[in-house]
């Protein structure tokens, strides 16, 4: 289905909440469950100047808001927004969202009123964005398989282009990661390797793994501490760089006390709670000479779309950004699907977003006629 046939299931005023289910290449596993689908919401709506929409996508083990409380958030505080919104002059950056939107909410309604205030000025997304966006966007590849297959993951990434990598560690024996990141360097010498560790090791083990590929030139080591607070011990002992994910919101505080000993910041809009919340850290990275690094909370194509768009804007000669999780689907919402816009590991963005695709309606889980679609005046 298209976007002409969408509108016309649409009357003016009206808006739906509709389920996506989008089928994996490989298992996703969180510490809540483990899945060959990724599920989430997408809010249309069916404004004045056209069908506007916003992704809402919360990961279990990642998020505290479940799919269902997303939901019922959206049906909650929606209504009233939207008034809000076609009243208001304020840049959808000013707006007053609803304080008790949990972050992928305030993610989804955000995307919204950004699409809702551009199609309205009419003008080209150059334009529309301020700063003034750069494109293309550079992407990062992600590689988090076991050593048996890590050779065919680093030939896929070296065939999309990217000039920077990603590997997962933490999840295995401290040998086979370190063997891992060894095979990475060799094959492939000029390659930025990042690592991210997801807060799995303790002091000792983060000490041990990282001084032993201290020759490898890692860019940094992303989350490498169970207890971050423990971080500057670790920058006294290593000369490899540190980063901060989980910290951010988790215990924003000790990120900011700890600041330090900071290489990078990676900044995920999705649980952060939305762009006004990333742009404080972006900001704060800035005046403190800490790298900020955008990267996602595993939504859809039209999330990964909406992140590179917003880092291409708002973070000057944007470092790779992190959205190589768009390759684990087997089925986009996207038509044709984001992983199909990136060449030589570089996102390119159509100037006349969001215009330039269909909505997969295959993955959505439609109503017939929808039939039941919730109308205000």
């Amino acid at each position: 289905m298209n976007r002409s046939a969408l509108s016309a299931l649409l009357a003016e005023n009206t808006w739906h909440l509709l389920p996506y289910h989008l089928p994996l290449r490989n298992k996703l596993t969180t510490k809540q469950e483990s899945d060959f689908l990724r599920k989430g919401l997408l809010l249309f709506w069916q404004s004045e100047v056209g069908i506007v929409y916003g992704e809402v996508a919360p990961l279990p083990g990642l998020h505290s808001e479940s799919l269902d409380e997303a939901k019922l958030l959206v049906q909650n505080h929606f209504p009233h927004f939207i008034k809000e919104l076609e009243a208001s002059n304020d840049s959808w950056l000013e707006l007053n969202y609803p304080k008790a939107l949990a972050p992928s909410v305030k993610f989804g309604f955000e995307m919204l009123a950004f699409h809702y205030q551009f199609l309205k000025e009419k003008i080209s997304l150059a334009d529309f964005l301020k700063p003034e966006p750069s494109f293309p966007v550079s992407l990062n590849g992600l590689l988090n398989c076991s050593l048996e297959g890590l050779e065919s993951e680093i030939e896929r990434c070296k065939i999309v282009g990217y000039k920077t990598v990603k590997i997962k560690v933490g999840r295995r024996e401290l040998e086979e990661d370190i063997q891992r990141v060894r095979l990475v360097r060799r094959q492939w010498t000029g390659v930025e390797i990042r690592l991210d560790a997801n807060q799995a090791w303790t002091l000792t083990e983060a000490k041990e793994v990282l001084s032993s590929l201290a020759d490898c030139n890692l860019a940094y080591c992303e989350e490498p501490l169970q207890n971050p607070q423990e971080l500057p011990q670790l920058r006294r002992s290593c000369e490899v760089n540190l980063a901060l994910d989980e910290t951010l919101w988790k215990d924003p505080d000790l990120a900011k006390a700890i600041q330090d000993n900071v290489h990078a910041y990676i900044l995920k809009p999705g649980i952060l709670g939305g762009w006004q919340e990333t742009l404080k850290w972006i900001n704060s990275a800035k005046s403190t000479g800490i790298l900020p690094v955008l990267s996602s909370s595993f939504e859809s194509g039209i999330g990964h779309l909406w992140i590179a768009l917003l880092a291409s804007s708002h973070v000057s000669r944007a470092p790779a950004v992190g959205l190589d999780t768009a390759f684990w689907f087997e089925n986009d919402l996207l038509n044709p699907s984001f992983s199909s816009h990136i060449q030589n590991g570089r996102l390119i963005l159509p100037q006349k977003w969001p215009e330039f695709f269909e909505l997969n309606m295959k993955v959505l889980q439609t109503p017939p006629s929808f039939s039941f679609l919730i109308k205000f005046i």
